[in-house]
């Protein structure tokens, strides 16, 4: 890349003339599919793309999937959500698994991700990967809102509003991820230098802004695509419906999904009214019920691991088995990644329902964690999901929230109702009798329920807890770890 100013982001060229040529996929209708897994059929030139409604359906699909693993230029890394900010990267940072240490497991990347490395070249490497792997969708999503308003008398149905909802819903998504990675914590650096933020698709330059900008323009985004989505139908959360792309959006950046977003950010940013007024709101909705009974216990055909109609959004893999198969239930001379039984105890004690996310299969004290395995027939609704959002979490703000405005009551109350869905009993004034204790027990429930899906590294971080103290780790934790660098390339005179 040529020299950049200081401060200031270049879009690669040969990046754009890749988009312009190949951003979208096309898919065929048909049947009760998610129409996220109808294969692949071709590619179609920039000038004819956005001619009809299926162009920008095609468009917008080509996002979601690239939220596995983008497209083209970053199909090195791993994946996006479902390995390097779920049950990877992520998961290694906060200790996830006891053997991360000495696994040769992804080239020594697990191993160096549990040190902190982040100069190491494998490391260094996955980083820039997520970097560019989520500009890259960002630049999709742009070229899409480019066109879109020009094009709207080809939408049928509540289209318009659901395509172009959804694309400013993931284009916030998207960069408050790059804001919680390669931000400074809220907590120390919330006026600091952090990314860009990008709604243009241009080759041209692109300030970075501070944390607090990035986030309010997070908020910006998700305002509007909150008015767009809400004249949209919202029933079909996790089955089929008439219209395929009205089907199963449980797996998009639905209207509700916005609103989990929406209270992440502001929470992220420390505004605890409106964060706790968009989680009631998820939460109020009753589409996404706690669960009432262990429906992921071990000796059903049909468990559901994930507690999956509680997911507020999941992103679809059809890859899910290969890859959990690849990392969690190696046999022969593999060694999978695993948790020490002792751990295990310690963390859900005996009587969790949260237990069933572990199959203790081997001789040597070991837990192999089998979160996201697929048994055989199991229902299609059940199939394929990497959670990127859970009602849990709306609970967990409240209750957070509830807590910092001085409202011990109403934090503790939801905080049971999250764990009464988890099998545990509830917490009395006497076991919680102040904010610090309540404080204490939200960490530990987000500990338990984001095992393997990345977002107990953002609790810590927005809360800039001690990761060493936090984790049980045995390395010695850099006073950067919160903050991934910015690849070489796109900042070369980060100061």
């Amino acid at each position: 890349m040529s020299t950049i100013k200081k401060n200031t982001l270049q879009i690669n060229k040969a990046t754009i003339a890749c988009l312009l040529c190949g951003i979208a996929l096309l898919f065929s209708l048909g049947g009760c599919k998610k129409f996220l897994e109808i294969p692949l059929k071709d590619k179609i030139p920039q000038s004819t793309l956005f001619a009809d409604e299926q162009g920008f359906i095609d468009a917008l699909t080509g996002v979601y999937i690239g939220m596995d693993k983008p497209q083209s230029t970053f199909s090195s890394m791993k994946g996006l959500y479902t390995h390097n900010l779920s049950i990877g990267m992520l998961s290694v940072m906060v200790n996830n698994y006891t053997n991360a240490p000495t696994s040769a497991l992804g080239d020594g990347l697990y191993s160096n991700a549990y040190k902190y490395d982040y100069e190491q070249t494998g490391l260094k490497q996955e980083i820039g990967y997520i970097w560019g792997g989520l500009y890259h969708n960002i630049a999709n999503l742009n070229n899409l809102l480019n066109h879109i308003d020009a094009k709207k008398d080809v939408f049928s149905r509540d289209h318009y509003n659901r395509v172009k909802g959804e694309a400013l819903a993931l284009r916030a998504l998207f960069h408050f991820d790059l804001a919680r990675l390669f931000g400074q914590s809220p907590a120390t650096g919330l006026n600091d230098r952090a990314i860009p933020y990008i709604t243009t698709f241009k080759a041209k330059a692109t300030p970075f802004v501070s944390l607090k900008a990035a986030l309010d323009s997070c908020i910006v985004d998700l305002k509007d695509a909150k008015a767009l989505l809400a004249q949209t139908d919202t029933t079909a959360i996790n089955q089929a419906h008439a219209d395929l792309f009205a089907g199963f959006t449980q797996n998009r950046m639905n209207y509700w999904a916005t609103n989990a977003c929406l209270a992440r950010i502001y929470l992220y940013k420390g505004d605890y009214a409106n964060a706790m007024v968009s989680a009631k709101e998820v939460i109020g909705s009753q589409k996404f019920p706690l669960s009432t009974s262990n429906v992921a216990v071990s000796t059903a055909n049909n468990r559901d691991r994930l507690f999956s109609k509680e997911l507020v959004f999941a992103v679809y893999n059809t890859n899910v088995t290969i890859i959990n198969e690849g990392l969690f239930n190696l046999g022969g001379t593999g060694v999978s990644l695993q948790l020490a039984a002792a751990t295990k105890t310690t963390i859900y004690g005996t009587t969790d329902w949260r237990l069933s996310w572990f199959d203790n299969n081997s001789a040597k004290s070991f837990n192999v964690p089998s979160k996201f395995f697929q048994d055989a027939n199991l229902p299609y609704a059940l199939q394929n999901n990497v959670p990127v959002i859970r009602i849990t979490e709306m609970y967990y703000i409240v209750s957070e929230c509830a807590n910092a405005l001085g409202d011990l009551s109403t934090g503790l109350s939801y905080l049971n109702m999250a764990r009464n869905a988890r099998g545990l009993t509830s917490l009395t004034a006497i076991n919680v009798p102040d904010g610090i204790t309540l404080s204490a027990e939200i960490g530990k429930e987000y500990k338990k329920e984001f095992i393997q899906e990345g977002q107990t590294y953002f609790y810590y971080k927005r809360l800039n807890k001690d990761l060493k103290a936090e984790t049980g780790t045995t390395v010695t934790v850099p006073a950067n770890v919160y903050v991934f660098p910015i690849p070489d390339k796109e900042g070369e005179n980060n100061s």
